[in-house]
């Protein structure tokens, strides 16, 4: 024997009994009302993956046209640097003379203010000074074949304007460069022919 549930207050009450209408079990809604009360359909949730994937394209494309404009730019700096290494890089005059086993050597650097000088004396023997211009510096050099050079900068925090810069050797000019106004350099090579 099965007993009738227990009562509960929050439950409605059945409607009263009509004869012409089917019995209901007591406790169940009235035909026509849904047993259950279905929760809201809640919207699918939209994929956001489309957004993140376009802003991720977005990025690459704009990291391209960077690097697109700079390799652009160092190219043509390049470019500019390469037509203009011919005459930064100073030619080297090739001297010949007597065979005397000594010969007097003349370097000057012509211009205006401090500048640092880098000079040879011989193989192996360079010498730097910081010196106001015009310089000049005699020696002497006890060989038949012998390179030399002579290099003036700017002194650093300087006011100089470096014009040009000469090498003789045994009284004879074998080479002279103009200066840039921040540097030049003259190179010769004598060999005693």
């Amino acid at each position: 024997m099965s007993y009738p549930p227990p009562y509960d207050p929050n439950q409605p009450t059945p409607p009263p009994w009509q004869p012409n209408q089917p019995q209901q079990p007591y406790g169940t809604p009235a035909y026509g009302t849904p047993a259950y009360q279905p929760s809201p359909v809640q919207p699918p949730k939209k994929s956001k993956a489309g957004l993140i994937i376009g802003i991720i394209v977005g990025i690459v494309l704009l990291l391209c046209a960077i690097c697109g404009v700079g390799a652009y730019y160092l190219y043509n700096k390049a470019d500019e640097a390469i037509q203009d290494l011919p005459d930064m890089i100073p030619s080297v005059g090739v001297a010949t003379g007597d065979a005397t086993g000594s010969h007097s050597v003349r370097y000057a650097v012509e211009g205006t203010g401090q500048a640092l000088i880098t000079y040879s004396e011989g193989p192996g023997n360079t010498q730097s000074e910081t010196v106001t211009l015009p310089w000049t510096k005699n020696f002497t050099l006890n060989s038949d074949s012998f390179g030399l050079s002579v290099i003036a900068f700017r002194a650093p925090g300087g006011e100089a304007n470096v014009t040009g810069c000469s090498i003789s050797v045994d009284g004879t000019e074998r080479q002279q460069r103009d200066g840039t106004g921040t540097s030049a350099t003259c190179i010769s090579v004598f060999v005693a022919g």
